[in-house]
């Protein structure tokens, strides 16, 4: 194993050399490949002092030029005046590494087998000073505000993200308990190994640390949390798995051979929400599916979903209606017990329900208190829908003034995701809300084709990269034209919606400063733009150098727990990195370092 591991670090710096002849057929290569080495060494005043020298001044003075002309997010001097040589060094060799294939593939093996062998203390240590120094800040978040401070300096804001994350895995089965005890279903009786409430109250305060890292070291930052961390995950596909049946109640309901076609495989997503219930179709179907007393107590369950009392129920109410604590006496009535009957929560899954709300709201009342924005992280399609309900519940609560609190997550590569952002901006306006949303085109592709594949139902995920390009493009320009003209005195319903483009992508850059100014939007308010850290300089700092609001995530966590999330973003992200974008960041870094190093 050892010498596998020797065999596979040997063709790695092997591949980074090949890499290097770019250098090569510059005219005394030889010499400035030597410069490059002996400057990675250098102490860290001395490279900050030649960074200086190199980039023409102090980073303020390079945003004052930038901000005087276009976009350029070819000039490497504003991409990387951020960076001390070592640091471009560093991430010169990260991103070669990562273009090798194999490694990328069977990272996730071949640390498992480092940590057996060579053990954890050796590995940690080479992953601390590679992949974990590059992409993350450090371990906790006292350790962290160095790093924002420093992001700041260059106009760019931090993003909070503690990046330890819950296993996405299938649920260990014990021994169910009597289901005569148990309210609602028969397969709500089954319970699962859980680490325990203890480690969700820690994980809370660990949040709530964030969002006081934030307010201290960059205020008009972001603090990232997973609800995964906040409740068991097998919990939030249970309560998933009943939100979803209440979706497909509504077609059942509806009884139209238009829209009632066999929902069972349409992912969640993209299930058609456009239809209508009116009184006589609600009338003739709800008692074929249900126990009702009589036609007045049909009537009143029909009005308190008909919010707004015009004879109809469209998906917006009945979707406002949904009670997970209440949907267990509506599977009681059930007159042939279906899915809807066998997903509804039982007593003890009801309490560790509201153990999660209760976090969330602890987290939130800090966050509301301290001026602190949160978003949270979207996750696998089996807790998504979950994830959406809970997330829905804070915005409602928290987002009432004219700035919001929680900001949902929105993967656009999900089949149907327009359609859902197009509904929430349509509640947030009707309930009078401020909408803040957070759209990435996703990071789960692999495993959830894998997962569909298996049960042999159609993927969620869009088919193509051209289908998810539009859905992400459509989906930022109906966020980016909510309430647009809307007065900044405007409260609720009438503010404009408030979006953070998480994206890599230097054309969805171009694409939506573009219609920030076809819009009149005002660049410095409302408007966020994303990159992970250790990627994408050449977006964040020239975006920042032009009055826009950038942001770096900065990932954070012990190392050991951090190892699953580098290890997913790279193995997710591998087509990326291999794309022309990031092929034109590893030349701009190549380009920067030169410049810095030949001395004329």
């Amino acid at each position: 194993m050892t010498r596998a591991l020797k065999t596979l670090s040997a063709t790695a710096t092997a591949t980074a050399a090949r890499n290097m002849r770019g250098f090569r057929a510059q005219p005394g290569a030889l010499a400035l490949q030597r410069q490059i080495l002996v400057q990675s060494a250098l102490a860290a005043k001395k490279d900050q002092k030649m960074t200086r020298a190199f980039s023409g001044g102090t980073a303020e003075k390079g945003s004052e030029e930038a901000a005087a002309g276009p976009l350029d997010f070819h000039d490497t001097k504003i991409a990387f005046n951020s960076k001390t040589t070592f640091e471009l060094f560093r991430g010169w060799v990260v991103f070669q590494v990562c273009g090798i294939g194999p490694l990328v593939r069977h990272c996730d093996q071949l640390y498992s087998m480092s940590v057996k062998v060579l053990g954890s203390t050796i590995t940690h240590f080479f992953m601390r000073h590679g992949l974990f120094n590059h992409f993350c800040a450090g371990e906790n978040a006292k350790e962290i505000i160095p790093k924002m401070e420093h992001l700041r300096k260059y106009g760019v804001g931090g993003i909070l993200d503690y990046a330890a994350e819950a296993k996405d895995e299938e649920p260990k089965a014990k021994k169910p308990v009597n289901e005569e005890e148990v309210i609602g279903a028969p397969l709500s009786a089954k319970t699962y190994e859980y680490a325990g409430e203890s480690l969700c109250d820690a994980n809370a305060e660990i949040f709530m640390d964030a969002i006081r890292a934030v307010k201290d070291a960059t205020p008009d930052g972001f603090a990232a949390i997973k609800l995964s961390g906040l409740g068991d995950p097998q919990l939030l596909e249970r309560m998933s798995t009943c939100l979803v049946e209440m979706a497909k109640l509504f077609h059942r309901v509806s009884n139209d051979p238009s829209t009632n076609y066999d929902v069972s495989t349409v992912p969640f997503y993209a299930m058609d929400r456009s239809f209508s219930i009116d009184w006589d179709t609600f009338k003739n179907n709800w008692p074929r599916l249900f126990t009702v007393q009589d036609e007045a107590t049909l009537k009143a369950i029909f009005e308190d979903i008909d919010k707004d009392r015009d004879g109809s129920i469209n998906y917006l109410e009945w979707s406002e209606s949904i009670r997970l604590s209440h949907i267990n006496e509506m599977a009681r009535s059930c007159i042939n017990p279906g899915p809807l009957y066998h997903s509804a929560l039982n007593e003890e899954e009801q309490r560790l329900y509201f153990n999660l709300c209760n976090r969330m709201e602890r987290i939130m009342d800090l966050a509301e208190k301290e001026g602190v924005r949160v978003m949270v992280d979207a996750e696998w399609t089996a807790i998504q829908p979950a994830i959406d309900h809970l997330v829905l519940f804070l915005q409602r609560k928290y987002n009432r003034g004219e700035t919001p609190i929680v900001f949902q997550t929105y993967q656009t590569y999900l089949k149907g995701m327009h359609d859902k952002v197009v509904r929430d901006l349509a509640r947030s306006k009707k309930e009078g809300w401020s909408f803040g949303a957070k759209v990435v085109r996703g990071a789960y592709m692999v495993s959830e084709r894998e997962k569909a594949a298996k049960k042999g139902v159609e993927s969620p995920i869009c088919d193509t990269y051209e289908e998810t390009e539009e859905n992400y493009h459509k989906t930022i320009d109906s966020i980016l034209s909510h309430n647009v003209g809307a007065t900044g005195n405007a409260v609720g319903k009438d503010t404009q919606g408030e979006i953070l483009v998480a994206s890599h992508n230097r054309d969805t850059m171009e694409f939506v400063t573009r219609r920030c100014t076809e819009l009149s939007k005002d660049k410095s308010k409302g408007i966020y733009f994303g990159q992970l850290m250790g990627m994408a300089d050449h977006l964040t700092f020239t975006l920042a150098s032009h009055g826009f609001k950038a942001y770096k995530y900065v990932p954070y966590g012990p190392i050991d727990e951090v190892v699953p999330y580098l290890i997913r973003r790279t193995q997710e992200n591998s087509a990326i990195l291999g794309s022309p974008g990031v092929q034109e960041e590893r030349s701009m870094v190549g380009q920067e370092l030169r410049r810095r190093i030949s001395p004329f």
